[in-house]
Formats: C-alpha cells, structure tokens, sequence
C-alpha cells in the first residue's frame, strides 16, 4: 500500500514539474514572441521608412532630370540663338563689305573721264569682285545693228570683233535689255555665256558686257554678283557714255 502511494506521489511530483517546465517553456516563448513582434514592428517602421526615403529619393531625381532636360533645352535654345545671332553678324558683315564694294566699284567708273581707265575698271570689277576671268565689253555700233568689241579678258578677240543683234546669239541676248543668266552655246569650240549684262541709257541699250567662265574658286553666281550686275548696266553704260562726250569735246580718239 505504501509502495502504491510513493509511485503515485512520485507520479504526480513528476507530472507537477513537467507541467511548470511547460508553463515556463510556454511563458519563455510567449515572451519571445512578443520580442519578435516588437522587432518585426521596428523592421516593418524601418522598411517603410526606408521605402519612404526611397520614394522621395525617386522623386528628388526625377525633378533633377527633369530640370537637367531644361536646362538642356535651355542651353539648345542659346546654342541656337547665338548661331543665329553670329550668322546675323556674318551677313551684316558681308552685306557692309559689299556696300563698300559696290561704293568703290561705282567710283571707280565715275572717278575718270579716261576711256581706257573705265574699261579697266569694268574688267576689274568683273574679274576681282565677280569672279570672272573670261569676260568681253561690246558697245553698239553706230547703226545699231551689231555690237561691237571694246576690250576683253581671256577670250579671242578675232571671235567677237563685231557680233550680230539680229543673228548672233550675244547679239539677241543684248537687245532683249534684260540680265540673261546661264549657259549658251556659241558655237564649235567657243565658251559658254555665264551671263549677259545689257548696257543701258534711258531704258536703250547700248553695249553689253559678257561673261564667259567664272573662276576655279567660284562656283556659281551668288547675290552681291546680281547687284554688281545692276551697277554695270546703269553705270558702266553711263561712264562709257561720259567719257565718249568727252572725247568729242576734246577730240580725243576712242579706245
């Protein structure tokens, strides 16, 4: 009997300490996690914090690609403005060295009475500041039905001593009175006509002055050339004229 109750005493002091081991177990893991809830709600506030910095951090540089496009774009439109801006000048520029060209061009036809002088100065501006070495001044004959050769640059006289209104090709060009720009053939083994400047006196044509072949470094006829081409034909014609006057009253003879 007594041996009955140590093995139940013996039983129930065994199943006592198994219970407070599995209450202090349970308590240990209780408190365990509750730490790791706590733990988990610092992660979860650190990750969003750290999820909120990202985000701003996004934010912050997408503004500062969006004000480096800007300023991209602003720095293009300067680019561009001070291109313009120097093309502008560019053209000042060259419109203020072509006054001055087309000023002392026009001198230099008025500045004499020397025929041989205004022939040299229709040659210089043709060859220096239009860029032509093949070029023929033509004054109309008395009859007025040909035209004929005064001076000429790089060309053979023999071909063009007297030409034609009515049947050779510089001739017809002439006594339409306009500009003629382009290429004309003049026959076997002759140049082509660059272009065509008709001297004129109150609307009458008087001569012409011919351009044949344009130099290496000149390409094609540019803008100053066309209003070069505009003071020929009013002041060469009128220099010519001039210094013909003039050779009547002092009875001079004619280049």
């Amino acid at each position: 009997m007594d041996e009955k109750n140590d093995k139940k005493q013996l039983r129930s002091t065994y199943v006592g300490r198994a219970n407070e081991d599995t209450q202090r177990l349970l308590r240990d893991v209780i408190q365990e996690n509750e730490k790791l809830q706590v733990l988990a709600g610092a992660s979860e506030r650190e990750n969003e914090r750290l999820q909120q910095q990202l985000a701003n951090a996004a934010e912050e540089l997408e503004r500062h690609r969006r004000e480096h496009d800007q300023m991209r774009r602003q720095l293009s439109d300067i680019e561009r403005e001070s291109r313009s801006f120097a093309n502008q000048f560019a053209e000042i520029e060259q419109r203020n060295m072509n006054l001055a060209n087309l000023y002392v061009s026009s001198y230099q036809l008025h500045g004499t009475l020397d025929r041989r002088a205004v022939l040299d100065s229709i040659r210089e501006i043709v060859i220096n500041l239009i860029g032509c070495e093949e070029l023929a001044v033509f004054e109309l004959s008395g009859d007025g039905t040909a035209l004929d050769l005064v001076t000429s640059f790089g060309v053979d006289e023999a071909a063009y001593r007297r030409v034609s209104i009515s049947e050779h090709a510089i001739g017809k060009l002439a006594a339409t009175g306009e500009v003629y720009i382009g290429a004309t053939a003049e026959g076997e083994g002759k140049p082509l006509v660059t272009a065509c400047l008709p001297l004129k006196l109150d609307g009458r044509v008087t001569g012409a002055i011919v351009l044949f072949k344009l130099l290496p470094h000149k390409p094609a006829l540019q803008e100053l050339d066309f209003e070069l081409f505009d003071l020929l034909g009013t002041h060469a014609a009128t220099a010519l004229y001039c210094t013909s006057l003039h050779q009547r009253v002092t009875g001079g003879v004619a280049a």
